[in-house]
């Protein structure tokens, strides 16, 4: 008997099928890649929409801080300059009762906190490259390096303010001037016309002079206040207006 072998061809693969089956493969893991890479930009841009939002709520406080602060600096800075002309006027001995209270209230300043999570926050998180638009990446940093000069006065004024007790200690009363304080913090003015410890004219300019001295710094501070707060409302609009924001 003859027998006959069959050929199996019909189930090789040729080039054609290879290639079909690579491009397929390589369809697959591009639109895979692609709807990846399109889900993460989705992701990143809605998270840094969630930093302008919290950042507009941080600006927004910091309006309201910075405005309370000019708001107590201001007649802080009228009282000095009265005690100013009243420890270099020629009737100083008639003005015992104003003299401590104003000396008293001269060592009082104003905490300003602002608000810095967010951008803390984007910072220590890279969340800062979320912010894509130039200009408003820009506004963002004018905006916070107004901080170092805070800072700078802040310094500024605790050292002045450190010096003018040291002062005042040679000219008021610890009694007295101990007394003006209310159990409520508030300061009063002391009953009657109190004496100071000392009328040396030079003494009383050398306080006077310090005084001058802390007067101008915290009116610098609430120039610089004031600037920062026009800041802050410029860059609420600014964030706004980019994101859509209402």
């Amino acid at each position: 008997m003859e027998v006959h072998s069959h050929s199996h061809s019909h189930g090789k693969k040729t080039w054609k099928n290879y290639f079909w089956e690579f491009l397929m493969l390589f369809l697959a893991v591009f639109c895979g890649f692609l709807a990846e890479n399109i889900r993460e930009h989705q992701v990143e841009k809605q998270r840094g929409k969630q930093f302008i939002r919290s950042l507009i709520e941080d600006l927004g406080e910091d309006t309201l801080a910075l405005a309370a602060s000019v708001n107590e600096l201001s007649p802080n800075v009228q009282r000095m300059d009265t005690l100013m002309h009243l420890l270099s006027s020629s009737d100083v001995k008639d003005h015992g009762a104003d003299l401590y209270s104003l000396g008293r209230k001269a060592s009082r300043g104003s905490t300003l906190a602002l608000h810095d999570r967010t951008i803390q926050q984007m910072k220590n998180s890279g969340g800062f490259r979320l912010i894509t638009k130039e200009n408003v990446s820009k506004a963002i940093l004018e905006y916070y390096n107004q901080l170092r000069f805070m800072d700078l006065l802040e310094a500024t004024e605790l050292n002045e303010t450190m010096e003018y007790r040291k002062m005042a200690i040679q000219i008021f009363h610890p009694v007295i001037f101990d007394g003006t304080i209310m159990p409520d913090d508030n300061i009063v003015k002391p009953a009657g016309n109190p004496a100071l410890l000392t009328y040396d004219p030079a003494a009383l300019l050398h306080l006077g002079g310090m005084v001058a001295y802390l007067k101008n710094t915290r009116l610098g501070f609430i120039k610089a206040q004031e600037r920062m707060n026009l800041s802050a409302k410029s860059l609420i609009a600014l964030l706004k207006k980019e994101y859509h924001l209402n």
